[in-house]
């Protein structure tokens, strides 16, 4: 094959690879706030370059990225653990705190599941065995409407589908994934370092609070917050370095997911 990009191939071309291996990735984020340093297509361009590398490794092809993602409003009990003295008071949707320079594109819950499900379709009518939507954008709502998604035409269509999440950690290891933060800045890194402009941000000494940035750790999200509410995995420790280590981990456990639902289809 040229290339694993669908839309790239000619009609012979996408016919002999279905052929040869009919399966299919559909990478998919919203444009989002990531702080002032990293792109607002993150979540997407990182899923993109895991659906491209995966079908590199275990054969298929790869839908155009769908640069779309849902979010839905804070709790006012996260907003609190993010620092925020009026809270209860506030609306917050994902991650487009008041101090945002430019809002996300965040669909609507529903109209995000329509568009994904016609995707999924189109995808079934297309005679594909294994589906695979590679998620870059970890938002509970969504999360919640591509597993349900997965199910229903799991058990309604010819077609498996699966929704695969980026896991950056090794066995046995223990990450804090976080939003905007260190992790998913060094994967930026990895993948496009010169769109990453680090810069953007104070000198290190300075602290970055919650509320500030529109950056969050996981432990905010878990009750957990820190004491100060400020960035504790700091997106200016950064590297390269971790980011392909990073990445490594999260396509190695795509591939492994993709690679046991294809061999049940086989079995």
């Amino acid at each position: 094959m040229r290339t694993v990009q669908l839309e790239r191939l000619r009609p012979g071309e996408i016919l002999a690879e279905r052929a040869r291996c009919p399966i299919v990735y559909l990478p998919l984020g919203p444009l989002e706030w990531h702080g002032p340093a990293m792109p607002f297509g993150t979540d997407p361009l990182m899923a993109q370059e895991l659906a491209r590398r995966a079908a590199l490794r275990t054969g298929g092809v790869v839908m155009p990225t769908l640069f779309l993602g849902t979010e839905r409003e804070r709790p006012a009990q996260i907003l609190k653990d993010k620092g925020f003295e009026n809270a209860e008071s506030m609306y917050v949707i994902g991650m487009d705190v008041p101090k945002n320079s430019v809002k996300s594109y965040y669909a609507r819950e529903d109209l995000f599941a329509v568009t994904v499900r016609e995707h999924l379709r189109l995808l079934v009518q297309q005679a594909y065995k294994l589906i695979v939507i590679v998620n870059g954008h970890g938002a509970w709502g969504q999360r919640e409407q591509l597993d349900r998604l997965a199910i229903e035409f799991s058990n309604e269509t010819p077609s498996k589908v699966i929704v695969a999440f980026p896991n950056i950690a090794r066995e046995g290891e223990e990450l804090d994934f976080g939003h905007a933060c260190e992790i998913e800045t060094s994967l930026m890194r990895y993948l496009d370092d010169e769109n990453v402009d680090l810069s953007q941000f104070p000198p290190r000494d300075v602290k970055l609070p919650y509320t500030d940035w529109g950056i969050a750790d996981d432990c905010v999200f878990e009750g957990k917050p820190t004491p100060d509410k400020c960035v504790l995995c700091d997106p200016r420790d950064a590297t390269v370095e971790a980011g392909e280590r990073y990445f490594g981990a999260a396509l190695d456990h795509i591939c492994a997911q993709v690679d046991a639902a294809y061999a049940a289809l086989r079995a």
